[in-house]
């Protein structure tokens, strides 16, 4: 009986040491990838500093207004969902604003950027205006979209219930995703592919944007007027 003791005693703790350590191998030995987007379904909201309303955890908001325009973001209630709703006034005053315009952003890091540029952008938006454009100039009149923005070229992803396009202005690429207008839709964009359409170098880190702005020439002849759009989650792939 003591020689099984002097066996199992040892082999019991060795049995012990191998557990602990298949464990620790299983649960520890592999790191938990960060997220590439931060709250991407904008359900944690803080309270700005700057403007002093609420705006999504992780995200910043900035404004581009005149002074009898009005941009903000809100928590909305939409169809049944929780989203991020963009809500802008253009009074269609003849000040030096041209556009009245709210953007919500995050900037993505290295590895963040990479899964961007090499993955698909998977969205869920709610439209609820055209998309318009100066004849004269082919300049946007409008926008609801994503902006991508490496501080050299930007990219534009415009959600609007007409056929798909793409145009450029002045370093600008501007794509036109048919989307209806005033119902959810999910929509799937690659970064990558659009940056290599026109041999645009790939970028080691870029802001991504959510947009809704307007021109005071916006709307033909009702210039003034509110615009919105809504975002429920945004994802990388």
């Amino acid at each position: 009986m003591i020689q099984v003791r002097r066996f199992f005693g040892p082999a019991s703790g060795i049995v012990c040491v191998c557990l602990i350590y298949a464990f620790f191998t299983q649960l520890y030995g592999t790191t938990l990838e960060p997220p590439a987007i931060v709250n991407p379904r904008f359900k944690y909201w803080t309270v700005d500093p700057a403007w002093k309303f609420r705006k999504p955890l992780g995200w910043e908001v900035s404004l581009l207004i005149g002074p009898g325009d009005e941009a903000f973001p809100l928590q909305d209630d939409v169809d049944g969902r929780f989203c991020l709703g963009m809500h802008v006034y253009q009074d269609g005053g003849d000040d030096s604003h041209l556009w009245a315009t709210l953007h919500v952003r995050q900037n993505l890091n290295r590895r963040a950027t990479q899964k961007l540029l090499e993955g698909t952008l998977g969205v869920w938006v709610y439209p609820t205006f055209l998309h318009e454009r100066y004849p004269w100039s082919g300049h946007p009149k409008n926008v609801f979209g994503i902006e991508i923005n490496d501080g050299t070229n930007v990219l534009w992803i415009v959600f609007s219930q007409q056929r798909n396009e793409i145009y450029q202005i002045s370093g600008h690429q501007i794509v036109i995703i048919d989307t209806p207008l005033n119902r959810w839709s999910y929509r799937e964009v690659q970064i990558g592919k659009y940056y290599a359409s026109v041999g645009w170098k790939l970028p080691s880190e870029v802001a991504l944007i959510f947009l809704v702005g307007a021109t005071r020439g916006a709307g033909g002849l009702t210039i003034r007027g509110w615009y919105a759009g809504f975002v429920q989650e945004v994802k990388v792939t």
